[in-house]
C-alpha cells in the first residue's frame, strides 16, 4: 500500500505540475495575445492616419509646397507614438520633417525585438493625369519603439495580478477534479490488477468502479477482463491477418509492376513532348536573335558626329534579347540631333515599337525640320499618333513613348533641348545642372494632338557635359534597401566620376547600378549618352 501512496503523491505532483503548466500558458497566451493586439491596433491607427492626410500630402508633393507639408507632418505627429513624419518629393527633397526624441526604456532590445519591425512606415504619393498613374512623392512615418514598449508594459502590470490570481485557482481547481475522477479509481484498479492470479485469471475479475461504466476508466476495466479470454482468438487473428497481408504484398507487387509498365510508356510520350517543345523554343528563340540583329542595324553610328562632339559613349541595353529603348544621332549640315526615346514596354512588342519610331523620327528629321527640338517631339506625336491609329477614339491600343532630344548648333555655341517625361542633365563649372522635360508623352491616345513642348536654349562652355537616359537606370531595384535607384544617386553617381573620360563615367555608372541592384532582376530597357559639344 505504500507504494500506492507513493504512485497518488507522484501523480498529485504531476497533476499539479500540469495544471500550473497551464496557468502559466494561459498567462503566456495573454500577453502574446495583448502584444499582437496592441500592434495589430497601433499598425491600423498608423496607416489609417496616412490615409487620412493622403490628399493634402498628395498636393503638397505635386506643388512642391513646404507650408502644405509641414502641415501634414505636423498632424501626424499629434499621434504620441510618432517619433518622427517626413515629405518628401519623388526627387528625394524633403518638403516638410518633424521628430520628437525617443521615450527612455530600460529595455532597449527587448523593445527593438518586440516592435522594430513595425516602426516604420511609408507610403508613395501617386496622382492620376490624364488617365496615367504619376509618383509625385513618398510620406513617411516612424514611430518610439520605446514608447510602444512602455505601453505594452503598463498593460501586463496591469494584468500580472489578475493573471497570478487566475493560475493558483486554476492549479487548486485541477489537482482536485483529477483526484477524485481518475487518481483514486485509477489506484483501485491497480491494486485489483495485481491480486489477479496468472493461473486462473478469469477467476478474478476486476470490480468496475462506480460511475466509471461509460469512460475510459470503464473501457480499461473491461479491456483487461477480456485479454485472457481473447488471447487464443487473438493468436488465430493473427495468423489469419499474416496470411492477408503476404497476399495483399503480391497483388501490390504486380501492381507495381504495371504502373511501372504504364510510367514507361507515359515517358516516352513526354520524351516526344519535350523534343518538339524544345524544336519549337529553338526557333523561336532564333527569331528574336535575327530580331536582335535587325535592331541593332536600325541604331545609328555615333562615329557620325565627330567634328561636333569631342567626346561621346553610349550605353545601351535591352531587358530581354531586343528592346523597346531606341537612340538617334545624326548631323544636318553644322547642327547635330541626338535623342533617345523610351517606348511602351520590352521584348518583341517593344523593339516593335522602336521599328515605329525609328522610321517616324527619320520622316520628321528630313521632311519637318531639325533645327528645334521641341518641334520634333510635337511632329513626332502627331505622326506615332497617325500611324498606331490612336488619333480615333475607336483606336485599338494605347501606345507611346518618353523622348529626350538636343540640337547642337556650332554656330552659334548652343545646345537646344526639349524633353517628353525624360530630363537633360548638365555637368558645368563643377556642378550638375538638371533640365527636365515635359510632364506629357509622345503618341498616346490621351496625348493631345496639338501639344506644344517647351525648348531649351544653353549656352556651351568649354568641358561643358550632357547627359541623356531613360527611367531604365532610375527604375532599378536595390537588393537590400529594396527602393529604386532613383534621380538622386544617378545625379550624385555622375557628379562623383565626372572628371574622368566619358567611356569610364560609363563604367562606373553600370557598375554601380549592377552593385545596387545585386541579385535582383532587371527591371527595364536601359539606355544612357553622354556627349560634349566640340564648338571650338
Amino acid at each position: 500500500m505504500g507504494v500506492f501512496h507513493g504512485l497518488s503523491f507522484k501523480q498529485a505532483v504531476a497533476t499539479l505540475a500540469i495544471a500550473l503548466g497551464l496557468g502559466l500558458a494561459a498567462g503566456a497566451w495573454d500577453l502574446w495575445s495583448d502584444l499582437h493586439q496592441l500592434r495589430r491596433e497601433v499598425r491600423e491607427h498608423t496607416t489609417a492616419n496616412m490615409a487620412l492626410v493622403r490628399g493634402l500630402a498628395v498636393e503638397s508633393a505635386y506643388m512642391l509646397s513646404s507650408d502644405l507639408a509641414g502641415e501634414v507632418v505636423a498632424g501626424l505627429m499629434q499621434d504620441p507614438l510618432a517619433a518622427e513624419a517626413r515629405l518628401s518629393d519623388n526627387f528625394g527633397d524633403v518638403l516638410g520633417r518633424m521628430e520628437r526624441p525617443a521615450t527612455p526604456t530600460s529595455f532597449p532590445a527587448l523593445s527593438q525585438r518586440l516592435f522594430g519591425d513595425m516602426v516604420s512606415y511609408a507610403r508613395v504619393l501617386q496622382t492620376q493625369q490624364r488617365g496615367t498613374t504619376i509618383d509625385v512623392g513618398r510620406l513617411e512615418v516612424r514611430l518610439d519603439a520605446g514608447g510602444l514598449m512602455r505601453r505594452y508594459l503598463d498593460h501586463v502590470a496591469a494584468s500580472a495580478t489578475a493573471g497570478a490570481a487566475r493560475t493558483v485557482l486554476l492549479c487548486l481547481l485541477v489537482v482536485a477534479v483529477f483526484y477524485v475522477l481518475i487518481t483514486k479509481p485509477l489506484l483501485r484498479i491497480t491494486s485489483a490488477i495485481a491480486r489477479v492470479d496468472p493461473a486462473r485469471p478469469g477467476a478474478f475479475p476486476i470490480e468496475l468502479p462506480r460511475r466509471h461504466e461509460g469512460d475510459e476508466l470503464g473501457l480499461l476495466v473491461n479491456t483487461v477482463n477480456a485479454l485472457l479470454a481473447e488471447s487464443q482468438r487473438g493468436l488465430g487473428q493473427r495468423d489469419a491477418a499474416e496470411a492477408e497481408l503476404a497476399a495483399l504484398a503480391r497483388d501490390l507487387e504486380r501492381r507495381v509492376e504495371d504502373r511501372t509498365a504504364e510510367l514507361s510508356r507515359e515517358k516516352a510520350v513526354v520524351e516526344r513532348a519535350n523534343a518538339e517543345l524544345e524544336k519549337a523554343h529553338r526557333h523561336i528563340s532564333d527569331g528574336i536573335h535575327y530580331a536582335s540583329r535587325i535592331q541593332t542595324a536600325l541604331l545609328p553610328d555615333p562615329m557620325a558626329l565627330d567634328g561636333v562632339v569631342d567626346d561621346i559613349v553610349i550605353g545601351w541595353r535591352p531587358f530581354d534579347i531586343v528592346g523597346g529603348d531606341y537612340y538617334w544621332t545624326g548631323t544636318f549640315g553644322d547642327k547635330a540631333v541626338i535623342g533617345v526615346m523610351d517606348c511602351t514596354g520590352h521584348g518583341v512588342p517593344g523593339a516593335f515599337m522602336t521599328a515605329v519610331v525609328s522610321s517616324i523620327l527619320a520622316r520628321v528629321l528630313h521632311h519637318h525640320g531639325h533645327d528645334d527640338p521641341a518641334v520634333i517631339l510635337a511632329q513626332l506625336n502627331v505622326l506615332v499618333k497617325a500611324a498606331l491609329r490612336q488619333d480615333r477614339a475607336d483606336a485599338p491600343a494605347d501606345d507611346g513613348l518618353d523622348a529626350a532630344i538636343c540640337v547642337l548648333d556650332r554656330s552659334r555655341r548652343k545646345v537646344t533641348f526639349a524633353g517628353a517625361h525624360l530630363p537633360l542633365m548638365v555637368w558645368s563649372n563643377g556642378a550638375m545642372r538638371v533640365i527636365r522635360g515635359d510632364r506629357r508623352s509622345l503618341g498616346y491616345r490621351d496625348s493631345p494632338a496639338d501639344a506644344d513642348f517647351t525648348r531649351h536654349d544653353l549656352t556651351v562652355a568649354p568641358g561643358d557635359t550632357f547627359y541623356l537616359y531613360t527611367d531604365g537606370l532610375i527604375d532599378q531595384m536595390g537588393a537590400d534597401t529594396r527602393r529604386l535607384f532613383g534621380r538622386r544617386r544617378l545625379q550624385d553617381c555622375l557628379s562623383a566620376h565626372a572628371h574622368l573620360p566619358l567611356d569610364q563615367q560609363k563604367d562606373r555608372l553600370f557598375a554601380t547600378l549592377d552593385s545596387w541592384r545585386g541579385d535582383q532582376g532587371w527591371r527595364d530597357d536601359m539606355t544612357f549618352i553622354a556627349f560634349r559639344p566640340n564648338f571650338c
